[in-house]
């Protein structure tokens, strides 16, 4: 071959490589760190021989955290997991077991193990957005209620009152006390006192659990008072849990960056952050929440599906510990993973099954690079794995809250060379289904994606 036409073929290459909208490569020597947690869930299933129930299992979820399990019949309705349906009255003498009702709650969580999930156990009081509020006072004992919930705990690690000795690794205190009125009626001076009260008797009696919370609202909202004053009392932490819904994926690792800081800024510096409630909301009022229903669990779960793909990126690739999706409830209302009357999974499901998938086969993260080649209308996340006998995954999001984007996009994607690639597309009329990916001329792979699209592709 002549100067003359090893520059022509130079050029071709070029060219061939900068066709698509978007390119990603993969450097599988480089390793990042480990796969998350990060497709954890609040609620477990709704029992092990359902379709749900099924699925859940094959969806390999780490983790279901406890909260809000009580607002559905299917577990034991009130008469489950919240300290007031646990230990019915307050004023019982709470060293007998015969005060403390397990039944339901010990069915709930032997749910979980079965699908192989472990519980994250809160400890605390559902919302009361009732007008009348029950439970979400401050208690009128706090040293009793830690003492309550050191017997709950008890219960189900050391097997206390015809107990389990499961493995509950995680107890997290209280939810949301920085929402309202409807989830704390006493001041946050009077919840900080609390919270201290009850986790430093938990980590003293409990000191190889992990015990933390109190799973805020809004970090933003207390973060002037709530950490500062836990480093100012050297009040131990062995997470922290936090909450954010909105439409714009990129928010968990912004928050995540800014939690990370906070949290280093004031000593807890070994405190993981976990972000323990997330969904796709694009506002509470209206239309917007009307339209927020429709992406969950109606007609628009395509888009779901892609932000659910994206948040879960977002949340591997900052210094976010664990994320848990709200939530997987059948009749809840809020839940993209199931079907509200067949129980079948729907097409949110597929990311977390996907993901699941990469927690168990491909545990290593390896370094994936995603280059805009000047596309318009097109926002990709992507996460890239490794086996531990080389095999590779590609987890690939697209998505916008922009519905009026309407334009196709091609990736092109250097991948290892393999015998085989598998590719399963998920999108407004694939329900993870199997796609064959298109070759280019100089031997990469080229995948074309639709608005609201999530890939998962094995190379073997």
């Amino acid at each position: 071959m002549n100067e003359k036409s090893v520059f022509v073929f130079s050029a071709m290459l070029s060219l061939s490589a900068f066709a698509a909208d978007w390119t990603i490569s993969l450097d599988p020597s480089v390793s990042i760190g480990k796969i998350k947690n990060v497709n954890a869930v609040n609620c477990g299933p709704c029992s092990p021989n359902s379709a749900q129930g099924k699925a859940f299992k094959a969806a390999n979820i780490p983790y279901a955290r406890t909260h809000d399990m009580n607002h559905s019949w299917t577990y034991g309705g009130p008469y489950c997991l919240d300290i007031s349906a646990i230990f019915p009255n307050f004023d019982a003498d709470e060293t007998k077991g015969e005060n403390y009702d397990f039944a339901l709650t010990d069915k709930a969580l032997e749910w979980m193990f079965k699908a192989g999930t472990k519980p994250f156990f809160r400890l605390g009081q559902s919302i009361e957005p009732w007008g009348k509020t029950y439970h979400v006072n401050p208690p009128k004992d706090y040293a009793k209620w830690a003492r309550i919930c050191e017997r709950i705990i008890a219960h189900y690690t050391e097997g206390w009152a015809r107990g389990k000795k499961w493995d509950i690794k995680y107890w997290e205190i209280w939810n949301e006390p920085d929402l309202s009125k409807k989830t704390w009626t006493g001041t946050k001076e009077e919840f900080f006192e609390f919270f201290k009260v009850v986790i430093t008797h938990l980590k003293t009696r409990f000191p190889n659990l992990k015990i933390g919370g109190p799973a805020m609202a809004g970090f933003l909202g207390w973060k002037d008072f709530f950490i500062p004053s836990c480093a100012k009392d050297n009040v131990p932490l062995d997470f922290y849990s936090w909450h954010r819904y909105c439409a714009d994926a990129r928010e968990a690792s912004r928050l995540g960056k800014e939690v990370r800081a906070w949290l280093d800024k004031h000593g807890y510096e070994k405190t993981e952050s976990i972000f323990n409630e997330w969904n796709y909301v694009k506002g509470w009022r209206g239309g917007e929440w009307r339209y927020s229903r429709q992406v969950e669990s109606g007609a628009y779960n395509q888009k779901a599906a892609a932000y659910a793909a994206a948040m879960m990126v977002e949340s591997q690739n900052s210094p976010i510990d664990m994320a848990m999706y709200y939530d997987v409830r059948t009749y809840g209302g809020m839940n993209m993973l199931f079907d509200s009357i067949t129980h079948q999974p729907m097409r949110g499901y597929y990311p977390f099954y996907a993901w699941g998938r990469m927690l168990k086969d491909y545990p290593e993260q390896i370094k994936c690079a995603l280059h805009s080649n000047g596309a318009k209308n097109a926002d990709l996340f992507a996460v890239a794995a490794r086996s531990d006998d080389g095999k590779i995954a590609l987890y690939i999001s697209r998505y916008s809250n922009d519905d009026n984007i309407r334009n196709d996009i091609t990736v092109r994607l250097n991948l290892p060379k393999a015998k085989r690639y598998r590719c399963h597309l998920t999108d407004d009329w694939r329900i993870y289904t199997e796609h064959q990916l298109e070759s280019t001329s100089d031997g990469a792979k080229e995948l074309t994606l639709v608005p609201s699209s999530f890939a998962f592709i094995e190379v073997e």
